[in-house]
């Protein structure tokens, strides 16, 4: 019979306990030795740590490869101090929805879920999660494209919420890759990431994996390792009970399909002469020009190719579509009326001799290396000296697209009186909430934004 993966504010006070308790056991076989496969520390480095897993991210690895992660950890939590453990399993964190009090779940205050470094200043919850849930049908648009697809890379989900959520609304560890399981909080995060994988299949008839034969770099000597075998949550032996309230969230109906006929892309211009640093130390925004679309446009997109993947910290670029003559300004009644949407650039995974760091390219190490805390030397999950991993599938880079039709429509001004501005958003990179690289600026680098006409 399939077990429950409920909400964290929904557990009782034994099962909160008993979930505390088996993760403590977890913990205490770490502090034994520190390289136990069974311990919380390496279960932690699969995503942490680039010679041990790492995660996947930027492509449509990136849910299954998490799902694996949290469907093993709660193995070993279930098994960790048996009867009391067996039903134990990952709570989620719904942050669709605020908080009654406090900007987290109470129990992420509790001696064994708490971390000291979370940042507890004010941030807002990403706005389009449910959104991308609930009206988003294309899979790979939703979930990542395929390593190597020349039409995209990220999927909404990760571009967006997930990225956003790690470095800003969170902070601490989380907002280092190469900290962020370290922190409780990552399990109950993710396992929202997965339950709202599995209500977009549950909504959208389950479509085949785009990669079903992909290896899951971590997992090689599990029984279940490829993407494909991480496709239904039923077949790993569990399902979510949904709360009132994100019953509730849910119970829109179905999106019909969006036609997606391109009819032309066309570069856009900038505005300014300068190159994007001077633009981004002087004014922290770019600017780009429409042109006129062919009649026989339906849809304008917006698509920024190849913008980097940052090594020193992370970034949010909010996007708006407006007339020129509109003076650009800050406030939430701009944003309300010329916002199109935002991407969220999180630090990459730093490579052996860089300190830390998330989703870069690893293709340069062949995952035989030894590292400073002994996890290279490990065989578990294919990662030891004897064979080397697959590659990670991590871009150097992101494509980003922002749907403008709507808010352009609504103005009198034509298509080709408008401008696309970027604000450029420096987010917190790591514990010290405070740290925003000057470098930062250095590494805003794309190669050209397109306009899409689709019919």
């Amino acid at each position: 019979m399939a077990k429950k993966r409920r909400d964290i504010n929904a557990l009782t006070e034994a099962q909160l306990d008993d979930y505390v308790h088996a993760l403590g056991i977890l913990r205490a076989r770490s502090v034994a030795d520190p390289d136990d496969p069974t311990g919380y520390a390496f279960q932690a480095a699969l995503h942490n740590d680039v010679f041990v897993g790492p995660c996947e991210h930027g492509s449509d690895a990136f849910l299954p490869w998490h799902r694996a992660h949290l469907h093993y950890f709660e193995q070993l939590l279930q098994a960790a101090d048996p009867p009391r453990t067996a039903d134990v399993t990952i709570p989620y964190w719904d942050w669709i929805h605020e908080q009654p009090t406090g900007k987290f779940p109470p129990s992420f205050d509790k001696p064994g879920l708490s971390d000291p470094d979370r940042d507890l200043r004010p941030a807002e919850l990403p706005p389009d999660t449910l959104a991308i849930v609930t009206t988003e049908t294309d899979q790979a648009q939703f979930a990542g494209f395929p390593d190597g697809d020349p039409f995209g890379d990220y999927g909404r989900l990760e571009e967006g919420p997930h990225n956003y959520m790690h470095p800003e609304f969170i902070g601490g560890k989380m907002a280092d890759p190469g900290q962020a399981a370290e922190d409780p909080i990552y399990w109950s995060f993710h396992c929202f990431i997965d339950l709202m994988w599995a209500e977009w299949q549950r909504r959208n008839g389950a479509p085949p994996l785009t990669s079903p034969d992909l290896d899951l770099r971590g997992f090689l000597d599990q029984p279940k390792h490829k993407s494909g075998d991480f496709h239904d949550t039923l077949d790993l032996g569990y399902t979510y009970a949904y709360s009132d309230q994100l019953a509730t969230a849910f119970g829109v109906g179905a999106a019909p399909p969006i036609p997606r006929e391109l009819v032309t892309s066309k570069p856009m211009e900038s505005v300014s002469g300068d190159d994007i640093p001077t633009q981004l130390r002087d004014t922290e925004r770019l600017q780009f020009r429409f042109s006129a679309p062919p009649e026989e446009g339906r849809r304008l997109v917006v698509r920024l190719n190849e913008l980097k993947v940052p090594r020193t910290g992370s970034f949010m670029m909010r996007a708006y579509a407006h007339p020129r003559d509109v003076e650009f300004r800050t406030d939430d009644d701009f944003a309300e009326r010329y916002g199109v949407g935002y991407v969220v650039m999180w630090r990459a995974h730093l490579h052996d001799g860089d300190h830390h760091g998330g989703h870069g390219g690893h293709g340069d190490h062949d995952g035989g290396h030894g590292h400073g805390d002994g996890h290279g030397d490990h065989d578990h999950g294919g990662q030891g000296h004897g064979d080397a991993p697959p590659p990670a599938h991590h871009p150097t880079s992101c494509t980003a697209r922002f749907d403008v039709t709507s808010v352009v429509d609504a103005t009198p001004a034509s298509v080709e009186d408008h401008v696309l501005t970027l604000r450029y958003i420096p987010l917190p990179s790591g514990m010290d909430q405070a740290d925003q690289p000057a470098e930062l600026i250095e590494e805003v680098m794309l190669k050209n934004v397109m306009m899409e006409v689709y019919a």
